[in-house]
């Protein structure tokens, strides 16, 4: 039996409960001994969590987790949910909950921007649930994220015991142990490190998106499409001279001059690009298409371009961020 709030028993073991903890039901019923609650709550925390939620001030959920002995940071839901992700990162958690509640349209854009940009994306979210929500709510929420969820309500054993092992696999993935607790460090710069980190935005030698960044634009930007049935379309140039550095960078400048400040260029294999262009008919890239083949081949770099778009003629719109990739790559390669 998973205890709730309407299984308190005013005289039983309810009284071991985090501070704060009956603010949102976080409490244990008598099916707990005394002993077992002792046990569990007295696992001290040492990693970092992050808590999203509309408005400010700390909740029931803040006091019990740092009660068990995490490290704690806010974040306020917004309407803009763009700078989330960064303000994320730099806290460096080990795990994200975001509460689910009124402007619930405001939680679930939070969701999936923290869950669509590198920057966050590898980190364990989940979506803390009030006791009465839609059905259909949940279903947006994973549909748009792929988050777990915990509902609120019950034992605040459930919450720690989550939280426990989340850290766990965390600080495991990272290899990096059990973190002290500790001043914040500071965040790595993009392209600090190798290649291949979280962190790497940009491809070091050309300046522009790297392939993990734009692999989540792209899925990002291919569901805002599709939720607002607004254009999309995506080239991918294919140009055989870019595998020496030095002309994939010509190239690069190329494709960057002949791009709107909204479009995404991207180098997603030595030889390929990328260029994603949001709010663009794929009828409408054809200047760009005829530009971008112009200057590469007065560059001594001829290229090939395919073109793929949702909405367009002969196009199914139901297309995924994967398929729409592989479509116009394929043309590419015709």
């Amino acid at each position: 039996m998973v205890p709730t709030v309407d299984t308190v028993s005013q005289n039983s073991s309810a009284v071991n409960a985090p501070a704060g903890a009956d603010d949102l039901g976080l409490v244990d019923d008598a099916h707990w001994s005394l002993e077992e609650l002792a046990s569990m709550s007295s696992l001290r925390g040492s990693g970092r969590v992050l808590t999203l939620r509309v408005g400010h001030g700390a909740d029931a959920v803040d006091r019990c987790l740092r009660q068990a002995g995490y490290r704690v940071g806010r974040l306020a839901v917004t309407r803009e949910s763009s700078h989330l992700p960064q303000a994320a990162a730099s806290f460096l958690p080990d795990a994200i909950y975001v509460t689910l509640d009124d402007p619930i349209d405001a939680c679930i854009d939070a969701l999936e921007a923290l869950a669509c940009d590198p920057r966050t994306s590898d980190l364990p979210i989940v979506a803390l649930l009030p006791r009465e929500i839609p059905d259909g709510v949940i279903e947006e929420a994973y549909a748009r994220s792929g988050c777990d969820f915990l509902r609120l309500g019950g034992s605040h054993v459930e919450l720690l015991a989550r939280t426990h092992l989340l850290v766990r696999l965390s600080t495991r993935a990272l290899g990096l142990g059990t973190r002290p607790l500790g001043p914040p460090e500071r965040p790595e710069a993009a392209n600090d490190e190798a290649a291949g980190t979280r962190l790497d935005l940009r491809d070091g030698a050309t300046g522009v998106y790297s392939v993990m960044y734009f692999r989540h634009r792209l899925q990002q930007e291919v569901a805002r499409a599709h939720r607002y049935q607004r254009p999309l379309t995506l080239l991918a140039v294919r140009c055989p001279a870019a595998l020496r550095d030095d002309a994939a960078s010509r190239l690069a400048s190329v494709l960057a001059d002949a791009c709107r400040n909204v479009d995404l260029v991207a180098r997603i294999e030595p030889d390929l690009f990328a260029v994603l262009l949001p709010e663009t008919v794929l009828e409408r890239g054809g200047p760009v298409v005829d530009r971008i083949l112009s200057e590469a081949a007065a560059a001594g770099m001829p290229c090939r371009i395919g073109t793929a778009g949702l909405g367009a003629p002969g196009d199914d719109a139901a297309y995924s961020a994967g398929s729409l990739l592989r479509l116009a790559c394929g043309r590419a390669d015709e």
